[in-house]
């Protein structure tokens, strides 16, 4: 039951994400009032089809109302002080200011939409797997869905390559770890979904309707400070909302007496404590085998780069990562990609050889950018050669031109198993 009504809302988004294209003005913004209507409408109906009160998907307040949206209203202030810090850094600018009218509808349709969502992804598919799922896996699948809620499919096989993939990640990724945090507080809150649904609808209205915004050089940092941001909103989420003792129990998937629970609790620790210290272990074990000997196997220096320019489009584009070897200078032939490190351009630079210059001892050539309208100003001995480019990995490039982005990736890779650590029912 939960996953078809949950599949019903998701198609109901794309509907309206089809439909959108053909309203104009005003319609526009009232038909999030229609899609947020109909998620509630979808919502009741699960209800009555299970026979079960809307306080049961989380609608009731487990705590004073002003405790719970004080707290909210600081994980809002403190998301938001986060994700636009490097605007210090990079600057901000002034968007173009939204008229009265559609300010109105958007700031009046934004929690009504956070209602809906979070009520029926959270409230009611999330409460209810974890009645058949572990809690970790539940909190996943919600999460997941709720991404695929917010992602157009319909947009996507339209965008090329690298515009899918800034697409992917700044709605769709960006969404799930949304919706990680959110279900996180809504079991932290003991099944209530005012904390969660203040929190969604603040961050949502900030996020659209303020006047400034931060300038970030790339969608990569952007997506970065967004991450960092929730991030910091889920460890605050965890230290600052006591967990009860028999959620504990539940989440953990015991039934046992004080003095066991302890006994066990303490072991299940110290267990992960090793884990994680041979997990790290390990990853330090492959991380120096990577870097030392990786330059001994392929012959140079420089193994691993970056394309940081479209200098070599349509054959490499920026943030594809290229790997290099080591090169005998005779086989360097007229159309070999090779990567070298000259005066007159940025270094290291990878270029395709146009012309062999002059042949041994002294080997030269000269290269050019695939998208350059002219030779580069240079030519290029063989003793500036790096080696010759082998193959590429697309995108994996970012993770080197951008240190925040490479952080935040790891960050989110070390996030979800610690999030989803304990032992299954």
């Amino acid at each position: 039951m939960a996953l078809g009504i949950a599949a019903a809302a998701i198609l109901t988004t794309q509907v309206y994400g089809f439909l959108v294209r053909w309203l104009t003005g005003y319609g526009s913004y009232l038909g999030l009032f229609a899609l947020g209507a109909a998620l509630v409408g979808l919502l009741l109906l699960a209800a009555k089809l299970e026979r079960r009160p809307l306080r049961d998907f989380g609608f009731a307040l487990r705590e004073p109302l002003s405790a719970s949206m004080t707290f909210a209203a600081l994980l809002i202030l403190l998301y938001l002080a986060v994700s636009i810090d490097p605007g210090f850094l990079f600057g901000f600018g002034k968007l173009v200011p939204t008229p009265p009218i559609p300010f109105g509808l958007l700031l009046l349709s934004t929690p009504v939409l956070a209602l809906a969502e979070v009520g029926l992804f959270f409230g009611y598919v999330f409460r209810t797997l974890t009645r058949v799922l572990p809690l970790r896996a539940a909190m996943l699948a919600a999460a997941g869905m709720y991404a695929l809620n917010a992602t157009d499919l319909r947009a996507l096989p339209l965008l090329g390559p690298t515009a899918a993939v800034q697409f992917l990640f700044s709605t769709t990724i960006l969404s799930f770890v949304a919706g990680i945090v959110l279900a996180f507080y809504l079991y932290k809150t003991r099944w209530s979904l005012v904390g969660p649904i203040t929190l969604a609808a603040g961050v949502s209205a900030l996020t659209t309707l303020l006047p400034y915004a931060a300038r970030f050089p790339g969608w990569e940092t952007e997506f970065a400070a967004a991450l960092v941001a929730y991030a910091v909103v889920l460890v605050i989420v965890g230290l600052g909302l006591e967990e009860p003792r028999l959620q504990k129990l539940r989440y953990l998937g015991e039934r046992i007496g004080p003095r066991r629970f302890r006994f066990r609790s303490r072991a299940r620790e110290r267990a992960a404590l090793r884990g994680t210290f041979v997990s790290a272990a390990v990853v330090g074990v492959v991380a120096i085998s990577f870097v030392y000997g990786l330059p001994v196997v392929l012959g140079t220096p420089s193994p691993v780069l970056a394309i940081a320019t479209g200098s070599m489009v349509p054959t490499f584009h920026r943030g594809e990562l290229v790997v290099v070897e080591h090169v005998a200078p005779a086989d360097i032939k007229v159309g070999t990609i090779i990567a070298f490190d000259v005066h007159c351009l940025p270094s290291p630079t990878v270029h395709r050889v146009i012309r062999i210059v002059s042949g041994g001892p002294d080997w030269v050539y000269q290269t050019k950018g695939d998208a350059n309208p002219v030779e580069d100003p240079c030519t290029v001995a063989y003793a500036n050669v790096l080696g010759a480019v082998v193959f590429y990995v697309p995108y994996v490039g970012y993770l080197i031109l951008d240190r925040l982005f490479a952080a935040s990736v790891v960050f989110l890779a070390i996030l979800v198993p610690v999030v989803w650590r304990g032992e299954r029912k």
